[in-house]
């Protein structure tokens, strides 16, 4: 049905189980510990004791997610993909790459609260559900009229915005998707998670529509990586998955992570099992592990006037109004000033609670969203043209001139430059795919 990414976690922790891979739970991880440009470890704390952790490693794997729950509305939860995965690496002297690419998906949950910006399946849409707005108007019409519904995730959720903005959505800012007209049975069986998460809320969606709107989902962008070996520049550190840049280009095709976090998990774990023996790996340095020890401390006595929450949520409406769906040169820049106001005022921040409270563990996030966001900011401002994911309201078409990477740089004092090299070319088998006509088959929209 619509659990596929359930199905394919269940199988790999239940693998890692019967193989007794150590597992350590709730440990947050705040350094990456780098010693002669090469990874010797990690230093965080265990969430639950509030004690500080070090980790002695000859091989560090990145695997945590991407940066969506920057964004006020999210498919993510709060707490996770705040761009901790990305912060760690540039901050161990890794490059980051298109980070303004970052998809919407177009059918987010918007109420009840708790629950807003959560998915509802691309299935739906792909089973025949209908976008509509509030005026009764099947409305993909006007933005895709071969594909309408099916259209690539960035036209559908471009299109939503569009209809909500002109007033055209409900109360909820949102607009209509209905599946409906499918016969019942046939829509428990497809979309049974779908049907059971509408219905706790007095929603039955064989009956009536749900109310949706675009929400932040995936990141194309991320930490530059080896694909032959998912390691990064720095030596014996890896990264894999959503947090990584290049597997997916401008955006995401529906389905594609689940297969990236299976093939590239592979890549990586085949050479660290290969290289493993020969590597020559330098010893953590009690000294930098101390001074890290010492940083938490600071933050958890911080008694400023700002509370983490309090920022995070100016954060991530700054980043949904500037850097969201439609972009511009003056909100890109707006958003840049407003950034630096907003770490400013992170200088003076209330934490004065132990390393077990979610007051501390959301003054950490802040310190990789601050960086995080900043790459999206400068990426998008950099692009000065649209092109999948990126939608430049002042500058609206493709350029071929800007078929190029975007890159973030560690200067090694704590700042930030902007590159650019030519985009590689795709090989000759995945070009002739490309070029290949397929015939789409549109029943569903019949």
């Amino acid at each position: 049905g619509d659990r596929t990414g359930q199905a394919l976690m269940d199988t790999l922790v239940q693998k890692a189980m019967d193989l007794e891979i150590p597992y350590r739970e709730n440990l947050y991880v705040t350094d990456l510990m780098v010693e002669d440009g090469r990874a010797a470890g990690a230093v965080g704390f265990d969430m639950d004791a509030g004690r500080p952790v070090a980790f002695d490693a000859d091989a560090v794997v990145i695997a945590a997610g991407g940066h969506t729950s920057l964004y006020r509305r999210s498919s993510s939860r709060p707490d996770e993909n705040t761009g901790d995965a990305q912060a760690l690496a540039f901050n161990a002297g890794v490059p980051l790459r298109d980070m303004e690419f970052v998809q919407f998906h177009p059918t987010g949950k918007v109420k009840p609260e708790a629950e807003a910006g959560h998915l509802v399946t691309e299935a739906v849409r792909g089973e025949g559900g209908r976008l509509y707005n509030t005026e009764g108007e099947r409305f993909m019409e006007r933005y895709s009229p071969t594909q309408m519904e099916l259209d690539a995730r960035d036209v559908v959720a471009r299109a939503n915005e569009q209809e909500i903005r002109e007033g055209r959505g409900t109360e909820d800012d949102a607009v209509l998707l209905d599946i409906s007209h499918r016969d019942d049975e046939y829509i428990r069986e497809r979309l049974p998670r779908m049907v059971e998460e509408f219905a706790e809320h007095g929603i039955d969606i064989t009956e009536e529509p749900m109310e949706v709107a675009p929400t932040a989902h995936y990141a194309m962008g991320g930490i530059e990586v080896d694909f032959e070996t998912a390691q990064t520049q720095v030596d014996g550190l890896y990264a894999v998955g959503e947090c990584t840049a290049g597997v997916h280009g401008a955006n995401r095709l529906g389905g594609n992570s689940l297969i990236e976090t299976v093939v590239f998990g592979q890549v990586a774990g085949s050479h660290i099992a290969e290289t493993l023996g020969s590597r020559t790996s330098p010893s953590l340095s009690e000294a930098a592990v101390r001074d890290h020890v010492v940083t938490q401390d600071t933050l958890a006595a911080a008694e400023g006037t700002h509370t983490p929450a309090a920022i995070m949520d100016e954060l991530r409406g700054l980043m949904w109004q500037h850097a969201g769906i439609l972009r511009d040169e003056d909100g890109l820049l707006n958003g840049l000033r407003k950034l630096q106001r907003l770490r400013a005022d992170a200088e003076d921040l209330q934490v004065q609670a132990d390393r077990t409270s979610r007051r501390y563990e959301r003054a950490q996030n802040l310190r990789f969203m601050f960086t995080t966001a900043e790459t999206i900011l400068r990426g998008a401002l950099e692009r000065t043209e649209s092109r999948g994911a990126h939608a430049r309201t002042d500058y609206e078409t493709k350029d071929p001139d800007w078929r190029k990477n975007i890159r973030s740089l560690p200067t090694g004092d704590g700042g930030m430059e902007i590159d650019t090299e030519t985009a590689g070319r795709p090989s000759r088998r995945v070009q002739q795919a490309v070029d290949e006509e397929h015939e789409l088959d549109y029943h569903h929209l019949e």
